[in-house]
C-alpha cells in the first residue's frame, strides 16, 4: 500500500479540510438539494442530475434543481423507474437550465429508465472499469457510452439527439481531454463514504481511482499552490492535481475537494494579487503565488 508523503502543503490542506469539510457549508453546493432526499434511489438519481446540471452559479443551479425535482414529484428515483413519456412531458414542459432544456432532460430520463430496468447504475458504471487504468476518466466516458447503448426510440431520434449540442453538453466525455468536472463530481459524491458531505451510495469502487473535479476555484487554488503549470482545465490538469493530493492521501485524494472549493466560493482565497488579503488565506504558508508576490514586493522596496 502506498504511504502518505510529507509535503510542504500537506499540513495546510489538512487544516483547511478539518475546518471546511463540514455540513454547515453545504449551502454553497448543489449537494444540499440532494441531501433533502432520504431514499437511496432518489438520492442517486438526484445526485446525477445535480452534477450534470452543475454549471452556472450555485443559486441558479439550485433553483433549476428545485424546479426539476418538483416536476418529478419529489421522487426522482421513482420518476425514472416508472418513467412514462406523456406525463413526463407534461411535468417538464418549459424546463430549462442554461443550455439544457426539457428535451435533453426527457431523453436522459428515458435512457436512465432503461438502464435501471436492467441493473443498478453502479453495476453499469463498473462494466467500464479496466484493471490497468489508474483513474476513472476512461470509465466515465464508457458510462455515457453505456447509457447511449439503450434505445432512443420510439420517443426520440438517436441521430438528432446525439448531434444536439445541448444534449452532448449534458453528458460530457471525460476521456476526450477535458477535465469534465461534472461527472467526476458525481463520482466523488457516489464513491466517497457518507461523511455528511459525500453520499457513499456506491461501495465497490475504490476512492483511490477518483479524479478531482476541476472547477474555476480548484483550478485557481491548484495553480497558486503549484500543483500544475497547465493553463487549461484539462484532463491532464485534473490528473496533475490528483497526483499531488495522492501524496498526502493515497487512498482518498479527493476528500480535499469540497474544503478547497469553499476557500474559493467564500472568497477566502483572494482573486486579486494583494499580499494583505493573502495573509488571511489559510493556504498562504504553502502558496507559490504568495511567495512570488513577496519577492516582487521586496524587489520594489
Amino acid at each position: 500500500m502506498t504511504k502518505p508523503v510529507h509535503t510542504p502543503y500537506g499540513p495546510f490542506l489538512e487544516s483547511v479540510y478539518e475546518r471546511y469539510h463540514q455540513p454547515v457549508y453545504l449551502g454553497s453546493d448543489p449537494l444540499v438539494m440532494v441531501r433533502e432526499f432520504t431514499c437511496t434511489e432518489d438520492r442517486e438519481i438526484a445526485a446525477l442530475f445535480a452534477a450534470l446540471l452543475a454549471y452556472g452559479n450555485v443559486k441558479q443551479i439550485n433553483a433549476s434543481l428545485a424546479r426539476l425535482f418538483s416536476a418529478m414529484g419529489s421522487r426522482p428515483g421513482q420518476f425514472i423507474r416508472n418513467f412514462e413519456i406523456l406525463s413526463a412531458r407534461q411535468a417538464l414542459a418549459g424546463f430549462k437550465h442554461r443550455f439544457s432544456d426539457e428535451e435533453d432532460i426527457l431523453c436522459l430520463c428515458w435512457l436512465l429508465h432503461q438502464a435501471v430496468q436492467r441493473q443498478s447504475l453502479e453495476s453499469g458504471f463498473c462494466e467500464g472499469i479496466r484493471d490497468q487504468e489508474t483513474d476513472l476518466a476512461q470509465a466515465a466516458g464508457r458510462f455515457f457510452d453505456y447509457l447511449h447503448s439503450f434505445s432512443f426510440e420510439p420517443h426520440f431520434d438517436r441521430s438528432v439527439m446525439t448531434t444536439r449540442s445541448s444534449f452532448k453538453h449534458l453528458m460530457p466525455r471525460a476521456d476526450k481531454g477535458s477535465a469534465c468536472k461534472r461527472i467526476h463530481l458525481f463520482l466523488r459524491w457516489m464513491i466517497r463514504a457518507d461523511d455528511g458531505i459525500d453520499l457513499g451510495l456506491w461501495n465497490t469502487i475504490p476512492t483511490s481511482l477518483l479524479l478531482v473535479p476541476v472547477d474555476t476555484h480548484i483550478m485557481r487554488l491548484s495553480t497558486n499552490l503549484g500543483f500544475s503549470t497547465r493553463k487549461a482545465a484539462s484532463l491532464e490538469f485534473a490528473r496533475d492535481v490528483t497526483r499531488k493530493l495522492r501524496l498526502i492521501d493515497p487512498i482518498d485524494p479527493t476528500r480535499f475537494d469540497f474544503s478547497l472549493c469553499r476557500l474559493g466560493i467564500l472568497k477566502l482565497c483572494p482573486t486579486k494579487s494583494d499580499l494583505r488579503q493573502c495573509d488571511k488565506c489559510e493556504l498562504h504558508g504553502a502558496c507559490q503565488k504568495r511567495r512570488s508576490l513577496e519577492q516582487h514586493a521586496s524587489c520594489l522596496n
